[in-house]
């Protein structure tokens, strides 16, 4: 941080690499995550409600929060009701959250493990096709993602469905 940044710009700072790193966080969650042992859908946590301090025009209060979502466009919602209220959830301004207490949100969204839908089974480049003879200086990204494509519905057509048993079963995947 520069010397000559008065205290707020260095708070403001910190405050945007918190938003930055809550973002990135929920991203690699799956874009939305849920708090407290009554959630048990798509994004649920399993992990306790964070609390966080924000400021109004009344004075600091604690605040629950119950979810927090990213949306195609990079914006933040954070649901939360306060503390001493049973109030159903209302939006808090990320603005509104005192300095160091987003790192809170961030921290109670745990890594994902194990929840993918898919997984990858190959990948091509163009050192693929130069490995078998082929001159990949005229083809675009557009020429290798149809050459992909291809590979992928052929692939599907011949081989995964024969090879996905042998292989699932040779690792003692039980069948239904």
């Amino acid at each position: 941080m520069n010397n000559d940044k008065s205290i707020y710009a260095c708070y403001e700072e910190i405050k945007q690499r918190e938003i930055s790193e809550l973002k990135e966080k929920l991203k690699n969650f799956g874009g939305a995550a849920h708090f407290g042992p009554d959630y048990t859908g798509e994004g649920a946590t399993g992990n306790d409600m964070p609390f966080v301090c924000v400021h109004s025009d009344s004075g600091p209060y604690d605040v629950r929060i119950h979810a927090v979502s990213l949306d195609e466009n990079d914006h933040l919602t954070i649901l939360g009701s306060v503390l001493v209220e049973e109030d159903y959830p209302s939006e808090i301004k990320i603005d509104d959250i005192a300095y160091g207490n987003i790192e809170f949100i961030t921290d109670s969204i745990p890594v994902r493990s194990f929840s993918q839908d898919s997984f990858s089974i190959s990948q091509l480049s163009r050192e693929d096709l130069e490995q078998q003879g082929f001159d990949t200086s005229n083809v675009d990204d557009k020429m290798m993602q149809h050459l992909a494509d291809k590979l992928g519905d052929d692939y599907c057509e011949q081989l995964f469905w024969v090879s996905l048993d042998i292989i699932a079963e040779s690792m003692g995947i039980p069948k239904k």
